[in-house]
């Protein structure tokens, strides 16, 4: 038997309240006097009901002693003599010698609590206990469900930045290739100010662009960049409307002898719209 897993059933609980049957008493009876932890356990739970009983005990009025003299006082005929102690004076006895004898036992009587446990008491403390039991389950419950919230939310956040380091490592590995041509793409005359930066890779004919110069494309709108290549413009794909990267990939261009960038309809066009020319730049 797994005495810890035995305590913690609610066994000895259930027997301090008196709700165990016949059989499980029997039981815990027996295995109480060949483990002291479980003895010591009633114990424990026995003194919890009763510092709780006592808590919630509720004090006579203050007034009540003087409440039960006066109802002596209009029925002196109801006193009766103690029969332990002696009888003073002549066989007769009379209401003006019991009040004497007889104000502290009765506001003992009064004032004591009860020694034993009326279902009432029981069933209080057993509803605060499962109270206290069902409540310290729903806190653990929703600390366990914050600390996997929390467990999530780290593991996304090292995957994310695994994510961008490694998309940053292979980015630098390309930039360090000596087949990686960079071409500066300069602002047309009425857009002076404008830049950006194409990664050209001779050798296998990749293509990066990293515009974050540009102005936000507007609504209904979308960059393109083109390849000039023996003299015609060749679609070399279009910028993301929406991406938080910094460094596009764009289509493989075996063979180039200048990059430019259009605003065009937001889905592309075969050909570019001159009159929205942004930036170009020679190989």
């Amino acid at each position: 038997m797994d005495i810890k897993e035995y305590i913690s059933s609610g066994i000895i609980e259930a027997y301090v309240l008196g709700l165990a049957t016949e059989e499980e008493a029997s039981i815990l009876e027996c295995v109480r006097q060949k483990h002291p932890e479980v003895q010591q356990a009633i114990l424990d739970a026995q003194l919890l009901l009763e510092d709780f009983t006592e808590s919630q005990a509720v004090s006579p009025a203050p007034d009540l002693r003087d409440q039960i003299w006066a109802k002596i006082a209009e029925n002196p005929q109801n006193l009766e003599p103690v029969a332990d102690e002696p009888m003073i004076g002549n066989s007769d006895f009379t209401a003006t010698s019991s009040p004497k004898a007889e104000p502290a036992k009765i506001e003992e009587k009064v004032v004591k609590l009860p020694a034993h446990r009326d279902n009432q008491t029981l069933a209080i403390a057993a509803t605060v206990l499962l109270a206290l039991s069902i409540g310290g389950n729903i806190l653990l419950f929703q600390q366990k469900r914050e600390s996997e919230d929390i467990l999530a939310s780290s593991i996304a956040e090292r995957d994310s930045a695994q994510t961008l380091l490694s998309a940053a490592n292979s980015h630098w590995e390309m930039l360090q290739r000596p087949s990686v041509k960079t071409v500066a793409l300069a602002g047309v005359e009425k857009f002076p100010e404008l830049k950006a930066v194409v990664f050209w890779d001779t050798k296998n004919a990749s293509v990066y662009l990293t515009a974050d110069k540009l102005p936000a494309a507007p609504t209904g709108k979308q960059y393109q960049l083109w390849a000039i290549v023996d003299g015609q413009p060749v679609d070399a794909g279009l910028l993301p409307l929406a991406s938080a990267d910094n460094l596009y990939k764009m289509n493989n261009i075996p063979n180039a002898q200048a990059f430019a960038i259009t605003l065009e309809d937001e889905g592309g066009k075969p050909a570019p719209t001159l009159s929205d020319l942004y930036v170009i730049g020679n190989i």
